[in-house]
């Protein structure tokens, strides 16, 4: 096994070597929710398909805790600020909060027995998401993002098809979580951990001062990754509180494809994130506002190209997919599918606000959002239901982009985006 890691740490690879397999890699990450819910519809049934909705809703929740919004923030660290076991740190203790915050929140949202063990469990398997997050970054830092791609395509693939046959086997969705837990772990350890060892010295060193800048400079990226997640998750505890789980489930399978959006356009950006970093760097102002600029016309035709699509063949799609009549809420699946749209701007303009280190204006940004939505979400869903709870999440997530783009361009104008302050 040893020359098959070298092999790989020793492969020359250009950019488009490196992008092609993350976008693989990617592919399949965003295709994941997607293929775990028409596994649990199909097999299980509308019922169990919103108990596992719900843990997967609070899962994403808890994992943009695990995240802790280092991911930007350590690719765009080029100059090595702080060392791999600086990050490896800080994720085992954003793990602990994770796992603690699941279970917190689950009985915020009266979760019964089996509704808690499927989420505790399922937070206990995107740890392995945690790590694999950190790993692909360090990857990405040293000009090897297509090591992360390979391994996302083992684990993620390897892993849906474990969590299919167990489901096929057995019809247990815990048993399923355990089993693909289990797989996800031996990948980790086998493949990312055997990498990096090879490049970074990988030692957990709790350097406290390190640790808490590391904290102080990714903060203002947790909050609002995890205030993001928050309001995308307002409308679906509305439902929780209020409504039976296949209401949840009608509102997931309509939801995923706008999450699919985000995550599909994040796979063509992210790759590009080293490249802008420097641009901002080592380069002029205008140059770094031109690709910007780029940016946003390419996700907005982008969006225009996905709605349409959307418009026409959307529904069938998914009635064909799950098996369960969705005509009647066509109207909530095409403005979740704006929302995915402002969803996949947001992303890029937060990167953006990183780059020129400007993190700290995306909380209030957020807070505000935040706010917004969670105010206006019980009269929305109660009176209109599905239509309702979608309506709320485009207001939340639409308020975010037009207060991103004002935030953008008061900071590129005034004197302090200036790159040489």
């Amino acid at each position: 096994m040893n020359n098959v890691y070298e092999h790989l740490l020793n492969k020359k690879v250009s950019l488009k070597e490196n992008t092609l397999w993350y976008t693989m890699g990617t592919l399949c990450s965003s295709a994941t929710s997607f293929l775990l819910m028409i596994y649990v519809t199909r097999i299980l049934g509308v019922d169990d398909a919103g108990v596992f909705s719900i843990s997967y809703s609070v899962g994403q929740l808890m994992l943009s805790i695990g995240w802790f919004g280092t991911r930007q923030f350590q690719v765009s660290d080029v100059n090595e600020e702080f060392k791999f076991s600086d990050y490896l740190s800080l994720k085992l203790l954003t793990s602990i909060v994770m796992i603690v915050g699941c279970i917190i929140y689950s009985f915020f949202l009266h979760f019964n027995t089996y509704k808690l063990i499927v989420t505790f469990l399922y937070c206990l398997f995107l740890i392995c998401d945690v790590f694999a997050d950190l790993f692909s970054a360090r990857f990405q830092q040293v000009d090897k993002l297509f090591l992360s791609g390979i391994s996302y395509i083992i684990r993620i693939l390897g892993y849906n098809f474990v969590i299919l046959i167990s489901l096929l086997c057995f019809k247990n969705l815990i048993l399923s979580i355990i089993l693909a837990m289990l797989y996800s772990m031996l990948e980790l350890t086998l493949f990312d951990v055997q990498l990096i060892k090879k490049i970074s010295s990988v030692n957990v060193q709790f350097r406290i001062e390190k640790i808490i800048s590391l904290i102080k400079n990714c903060f203002p990226l947790f909050i609002s990754s995890f205030l993001t997640t928050f309001i995308v998750n307002v409308p679906k505890n509305a439902i929780e509180l209020n409504f039976d789980s296949s209401i949840q489930t009608y509102y997931n399978i309509i939801f995923m494809p706008s999450y699919i959006i985000n995550l599909f356009c994040m796979f063509i950006f992210v790759p590009l994130y080293t490249s802008i970093a420097n641009t901002w760097l080592n380069s002029t102002k205008d140059k770094f506002i031109n690709i910007v600029v780029k940016l946003f016309i390419f996700d907005i035709l982008l969006s225009i190209f996905v709605f349409v699509g959307c418009y026409f063949l959307g529904i069938p799609l998914l009635e064909l997919v799950y098996g369960v009549g969705l005509q009647s809420v066509k109207s909530s699946f095409l403005i979740l599918i704006i929302a995915g749209c402002f969803t996949s701007m947001n992303s890029i303009l937060s990167y953006i606000f990183t780059v020129v280190r400007k993190q700290k204006f995306m909380i209030y940004i957020y807070v505000v959002a935040m706010i917004v939505a969670q105010v206006m979400v019980k009269a929305l869903t109660v009176k209109y239901g599905i239509f309702g709870a979608s309506l709320d999440y485009l207001i939340g997530i639409a308020s975010i982009t037009i207060m991103f783009i004002i935030g953008l361009v008061l900071v590129l104008k005034s004197d302090k985006g200036e790159k040489n302050e």
